[in-house]
């Protein structure tokens, strides 16, 4: 299958234009294909011939007046496919792709045509992602107040993508894995995730499409907003997959995590060099706008917030925008001065820690609130950073609602909330809404994590004070004493969204254990598992009849946990499961697949990994395929990890988009963290012809998965010296923010080691481990 991908500045490359976002045109797409193949571009066909040869042909000059511009040569079997003219938009959006196609179509209710394009055999795959096409086209045509004005919309699944999709306007190009769904394969979590990527496609129709940020220091006006509008969209239309629920962990918390680091970068970031581009396509720009988007929507209302959405994009239809005309749309919808507020947040990079203490004066309770930029190491900014922070409290009384707003504006404040029983506590950031983290005195901590652990505080303000706890340990500024007793207290936590954050703190403390001392690595598996035990009895291997989604995804989290702290009944029960699976040719449940698959491929060495084997060659779906590619490599064994990686890219059995996962697998532990490092630089120039320059994000992901889970000095002497000596002068630029991330990175590790390596086993020892 032929397809183009022009962003960011490609389109240069296909023909002559003015490659940037600000120039926009219409654009006449005729192309010139073998008859049987099918060719799709932006709009319509309006005129398709077939011919035999160019001198035969007037059709050429008659429809196309290109006759002059072809070849004098016979071209047998070939046909002219042109298309209608698009409406005014920039260059990186034009697309077309052709290739033996099938398709499936529907009508939104304006009677747009949309249509689901497949390889032979798979259009079938497609039924929920057109489904929800549809739904998205008429429910962002109304929430937007604009209709979708092309005449058709067309969504193609490509098996070679080196991106998971990509919004050109009319052709929306996706890899497969990220738009074919099998009822009876395809599990809830990456259900939920198509429903995702498809919105968030779609919602660049408006916001990238139609309005067009005027330069690439803007990017975040698209992304930041077709990334919030994704969520809008499916949690508004697919209430069962409680989206919301899963934007912390997935959304905020890696927007905390990257812009944690003093090497990130501001929303609005300048941009002079189109290198400079493939960096900023990360959880800044993504996740962190997004975050900042469902801050200020709460923060206005979403009445308001659509109103003001409404009036940037009708004032800036089929032209371009920056950031400021944003601010100026809220400004007049609010009444306020969005501006101002704002730019604290896309203008520098970071964001804050608020501490807070309390006195209490009867039934008054007297807050002070303190602000700093909160940095992942436990340094001082020195640039003195200050936000206008959205800030909500609550109370136990009322811990669903917001018992009071302010708008911290200064360093600090004291904020006087009345009417509160002097046994309630007070909780900061209600739901979870405001992308900043929380320091609370000891007294109003410890007044907290007795509700914590009853459940009596609601999930989204659980998973806050469980992420801020970790985040506040590796930075030093809490003990992992603090962590580990919560986690202790957590036994009878059921939600999904909690033990997902608590489970990224025991996946980081695993990992820098290992890399320190394996007997006490060995104690601190046991702790983890004799917690989570009983949550493992209580959820049981088998869905239940019309299960929460919640329960299945918490079910494959708490069970390969177990299977990681080398529980044996966990895994030999896995072991079965899988056994069962292989013999009776059965489906396994898609929701645990993965857990059983990478117990496989991380306890049963050889037999293990040729039975994945075998299982990924037979398999046909995407989703079992990238399954299998992510268990084969978890072996400790170094030999065998040797294997799997010649097999997968060596021998070309993996796609090369594919093979960030082989690098996500083997990293799970430390043998293969040290095989998979040994194996990047060994194979740099293999894996640069594979992604195409260091500029890749597929490179750049698989230097970063393979570098920053170590935790020494001497890792990050590697690390600089693989760039001076593996890399090029321009290679080494075009990753130099990468770069910095990963020695940040692998220092944040080693200090969580060092702060807490004696704590923690002198944790585990009183406990009796």
């Amino acid at each position: 299958m032929l397809k183009s991908w022009f962003q960011s500045t490609f389109a240069r490359l296909a023909f002559p234009c003015w490659d940037e976002p600000i120039y926009k045109a219409k654009f006449d797409v005729t192309l010139i294909v073998d008859e049987g193949l099918t060719a799709l571009s932006n709009m319509v066909t309006t005129f398709t011939s077939i011919f035999i040869c160019v001198y035969a042909s007037k059709l050429f000059e008659r429809y196309l007046n290109i006759e002059n511009m072809i070849s004098e040569t016979k071209v047998n079997d070939k046909k002219v496919v042109k298309f209608a003219t698009t409406p005014p938009m920039s260059t990186y959006l034009v697309a077309f792709a052709v290739g033996q196609l099938e398709y499936i179509e529907g009508k939104t209710n304006r009677n747009c045509t949309v249509r689901l394009y497949t390889s032979p055999g798979k259009k079938n795959q497609g039924k929920f992602s057109l489904e929800v096409g549809i739904k998205a086209l008429d429910w962002y045509s109304k929430w937007f107040g604009i209709d979708y004005p092309l005449p058709k919309c067309d969504l193609i699944a490509i098996p070679d993508f080196s991106m998971g999709a990509m919004e050109n306007w009319g052709l929306v190009t996706y890899r497969e894995v990220a738009l074919l769904v099998d009822p009876t394969k395809s599990s809830t979590r990456q259900k939920s995730r198509i429903a995702l990527v498809v919105a968030h496609e779609l919602a660049h129709f408006w916001f990238g499409d139609l309005v067009t940020m005027k330069w690439w220091t803007d990017l975040w006006l698209k992304e930041g907003f077709a990334s919030f509008m994704e969520y809008v969209f499916v949690g508004a239309n697919y209430p069962d997959f409680k989206i919301w629920l899963h934007f912390v962990n997935d959304e905020l918390a890696s927007g905390f995590d990257l812009d944690a680091l003093r090497s990130s970068h501001p929303i609005e970031i300048e941009i002079d060099n189109p290198n400079e581009l493939d960096e900023i396509y990360d959880n800044i720009t993504y996740a962190k706008s997004n975050s900042i988007n469902r801050m200020l929507c709460n923060y206005l209302g979403e009445e308001t917030f659509q109103k003001a959405l409404r009036i940037y994009l009708k004032r800036f239809q089929y032209n371009n925008a920056v950031t400021a005309d944003l601010w100026k749309a809220l400004s007049e919808a609010s009444g306020q001065d969005i501006e101002t507020l704002m730019s604290t947040w896309t203008k520098q990079m970071g964001y804050p820690l608020v501490s807070v203490s309390q006195k209490i004066d009867g039934r008054n309770r007297i807050l002070r609130m303190n602000q700093k930029r909160f940095l992942a190491d436990g340094t001082t900014d020195e640039k003195n950073s200050l936000w206008q922070i959205p800030i909500t409290i609550s109370v136990s009384s009322e811990p669903e609602s917001i018992k009071e707003r302010v708008l911290l504006k200064g360093f600090q404040q004291d904020v006087t909330v009345n009417d509160v029983d002097p046994k309630d506590w007070i909780k900061l950031n209600v739901g979870t809404t405001g992308f900043y983290r929380v320091l609370y005195s000891h007294d109003m901590l410890h007044a907290l994590l007795p509700d914590f652990a009853t459940k009596k505080i609601p999930v989204l303000d659980r998973f806050g004070i469980a992420n801020d706890m970790f985040a506040l340990v590796k930075s030093g500024r809490e003990s992992a004493k603090q962590f580990l007793s919560l986690l202790k207290s957590s036994s009878n936590e059921d939600d999904y969204t909690v033990w997902s954050s608590l489970d990224s703190g025991i996946s980081e403390l695993s990992n820098v254990l290992s890399h320190y001392d394996p007997v006490i690595r060995s104690k601190f598996n046991k702790f983890i598992i004799k917690i989570l035990t009983p949550v493992a009895d209580r959820l049981g291997w088998e869905a239940k009849p019309n299960e929460d989604s919640q329960i299945a995804l918490l079910r494959a989290l708490i069970l390969g946990r177990l299977g990681r702290c080398d529980h044996e009944e966990t895994i030999k029960t896995a072991r079965e499961k899988f056994l069962e699976h292989i013999r009776n040719k059965t489906e396994l449940h898609p929701d645990l697949r993965l857990t059983i698959y990478g117990m496989m491929g991380r306890h049963y060495g050889k037999e293990g990994f040729q039975q994945l084997k075998e299982i990924y060659e037979t398999a046909g779906f995407g989703e079992i395929e990238r399954n299998c590619i992510v268990a084969m490599p978890q072996t400790s064994d170094t030999d065998l990890l040797k294997e799997v990686f010649e097999y997968c890219i060596q021998n070309g059995k993996i796609r090369s988009q594919d093979i960030i996962y082989l690098f996500y697998g083997a990293c799970v532990n430390k043998s293969g963290q040290d095989f998979a490092w040994k194996y990047f630089k060994d194979s740099t120039k293999l894996l640069l012809q594979k992604f195409g320059g260091a500029n890749s994000s597929l490179f750049q992901h698989c230097f970063r998965t393979s570098a920053d889970c170590h935790c020494s000095s001497v890792m990050v002497k590697e690390v600089e010296d693989f760039v001076c000596s593996y890399l090029g002068a321009d290679e080494a630029r075009t990753i130099n923010r990468t770069t910095k991330q990963i020695i940040e990175s692998v220092h944040l590790n080693e200090q969580l080691l060092k702060r807490n390596a004696d704590v923690i086993s002198e944790y585990l020892a009183a406990a009796d481990f």
